[in-house]
């Protein structure tokens, strides 16, 4: 899939604030084909990502958190460190 102009802006800052350096296609998955998935594995490293991992697993399921849909699929593996988990 071809990334708009935007997204390249947007995602710039993970390359060094370069444009140049952000891929100008990516393949993308929506929540749909990945809960059609036999079986997940989510991988969560760092502080930033607690309350993320927190809401995805004892939250209510909302837009708010996309990842909380995985409350729904029977055979989910999250693998965290200690710094992701630290709100469980």
């Amino acid at each position: 899939m071809k990334l708009t102009e935007q997204t390249r802006k947007d995602n710039a800052r993970f390359f060094g604030g370069d444009i140049e350096k952000v891929p100008s296609e990516a393949i993308t998955q929506g929540l749909a084909s990945i809960m059609r998935s036999k079986k997940i594995v989510l991988i969560a490293t760092g502080k930033n990502k607690a309350d993320a991992v927190y809401n995805m697993i004892h939250g209510p399921k909302t837009t708010a958190c996309p990842a909380s849909v995985l409350q729904n699929h029977q055979d989910v593996t999250v693998i965290l460190d200690e710094d992701a988990a630290e709100k469980l």
